[in-house]
């Protein structure tokens, strides 16, 4: 009688390893490589054992774990985007300078002066020759962000029968579409 393997066993750190490198980089073959000591075998060989290793019971269930695990720390939290977002769009340019007591002119902030929304809404940051300028995330496109993950910019009125209106306007006249053929038998 043929004994049977045993499933309850852990993988080995060989396959840990594999499975690791697999769900980074994404290549079976090159997280075979990096696992297991492949210097004196065939490419086709080295695919064959990674094919193998991926077709495992335990090794594909390691796998779907490690991905749901990087998925899970790699989420981002949509409040998160949306106060960020929000951050954009409500920028106050004034926050960006102060009047210089000595001269009375409007002198531009070094960003540690900068309250911290200000600092989150930057997206460069340009020194030349002693010359620093500033630019910021467009408001316009944070906005439209915010209103496309919000359904803003969804129809508000979808109007179905012989004819299709998005917003009152006429898109489609289902009449003219041409009658289907008796199905053959």
């Amino acid at each position: 009688m043929a004994q049977q393997k045993d499933n309850t066993r852990p993988l080995t750190p060989k396959q840990e390893k594999f499975c690791r490198n697999y769900v980074e980089i994404g290549n079976a073959s090159e997280a075979y490589r990096l696992a297991y000591n492949c210097a004196k075998m065939k490419q086709s060989t080295v695919w064959e054992c990674a094919s193998k290793l991926l077709s495992n019971r335990k090794v594909a269930t390691r796998i779907a774990e490690l991905q749901e695990e990087y998925a899970e720390a790699t989420r981002v939290d949509r409040a998160k985007v949306e106060k960020v977002l929000m951050g954009i769009v409500e920028v106050d340019p004034t926050d960006m300078y102060y009047i210089d007591e000595a001269t009375g002119k409007p002198k531009l902030k070094a960003p540690n002066q900068m309250p911290v929304h200000l600092r989150k809404a930057l997206k460069k940051i340009k020194n030349k020759r002693g010359e620093v300028s500033y630019e910021f995330n467009g408001k316009t496109e944070a906005a439209k962000l915010l209103a496309s993950m919000n359904g803003w910019e969804a129809p508000k009125k979808v109007e179905m029968g012989g004819n299709m209106a998005i917003e009152g306007k006429h898109v489609m006249d289902f009449s003219e579409l041409p009658e289907d053929d008796e199905p053959e038998q």
